[in-house]
């Protein structure tokens, strides 16, 4: 076994084995694309930085894992894109590790990792390693043939763009794995969509939807309402146009969305649009004492 930095001419070999990994529950890691090109271009950026990001282990010709550094650098923390091991799992993960850690600590004050509770390889890695699980999240879906659209219409729903920003950022959480403007620029995609509901001329919520495979499945990434406005129905208003535009308008087959194990009352709202759950991702994170570097890697 050998590990080196990810390397561009290794991009699309990369991408492809990332892609088929991801979509094995038992290696399953959060935060990384779900398309082989936008994977691509999600581990592209990773090398366009002064100090390596990512790294692969290599058999051979054979990749056998791998390990990136999604960084955020206003928020002073990473998430890790891995670590991903095909192959003696335990040894190739803290080869990776070894490689990243030094870089993690110098840079930013915490890292943040989440899979499903079936990858066993990750979840160990995360108690080895002093990670604290500071977050279960269930994911739901809805299905297009178990639908029963209402037949309200809503004129307040509006499409929302970068002039928006501010008042979309009194509405956004700040601990958020997308900042406003994040979601903002990707709302901007073919495929996203970004909607907001206007109540006497103000914004009173918004609701972030993406395309995760064109044809098929979506995800509402984000859904929030403003604290004075919650429990007058703009979350179900929200909710309801974007399943409507997603199974109508995009004829896709699914829309998955998340929600913290402990927040019941979100949960109880998305079973009435008929989402159910179908798997449950722990959140790991580690704090670091030593502050970040002043100047970022760029």
């Amino acid at each position: 076994m050998f590990i080196n930095e990810l390397e561009v001419k290794d991009l699309h070999t990369v991408a492809n084995w990332l892609y088929h990994m991801n979509e094995q529950d038992d290696h399953y890691v959060a935060w990384l694309a779900s398309d082989p090109n936008e994977i691509f271009e999600q581990i592209w950026t990773l090398t366009q930085f002064k100090e390596p990001l990512a790294y692969v282990a290599w058999e051979g010709e054979n990749i056998i894992g791998f390990l990136g550094i999604l960084p955020f650098f206003d928020q002073k923390l990473c998430r890790l894109l891995g670590p991903f091991a095909q192959k003696e799992p335990e040894k190739v993960i803290e080869k990776l590790w070894d490689k990243v850690s030094l870089t993690v600590q110098l840079h930013f004050d915490a890292v943040k990792v989440a899979c499903f509770e079936s990858n066993k390889e990750l979840v160990t890695f995360a108690d080895r390693h002093d990670f604290e699980l500071y977050n279960i999240e269930k994911t739901l879906a809805a299905h297009h043939s178990l639908f029963q659209p209402s037949t309200n219409k809503s004129q307040s729903i509006v499409d929302l763009h970068m002039d928006d920003m501010d008042r979309l950022s009194l509405l956004h959480p700040s601990g958020a794995y997308y900042t406003t403007e994040e979601m903002v620029r990707l709302a901007n995609e073919e495929g996203n969509y970004l909607w907001g509901f206007q109540k006497n001329g103000d914004l009173a919520g918004y609701i972030y939807m993406e395309t995760i495979l064109p044809g098929h499945e979506a995800e509402i990434c984000f859904v929030n309402v403003g604290a004075g406005e919650r429990g007058a129905g703009i979350g179900s208003t929200l909710i309801e146009h974007a399943l409507q535009y997603a199974f109508h308008a995009l004829d896709l087959d699914v829309v998955t969305i998340s929600v913290r194990t402990q927040n019941k009352e979100a949960e109880k709202l998305y079973k009435q649009f008929g989402f159910r759950e179908i798997n449950t991702i722990y959140a790991y994170q580690k704090q670091f004492q030593k502050a970040s570097a002043n100047t970022p890697f760029h």
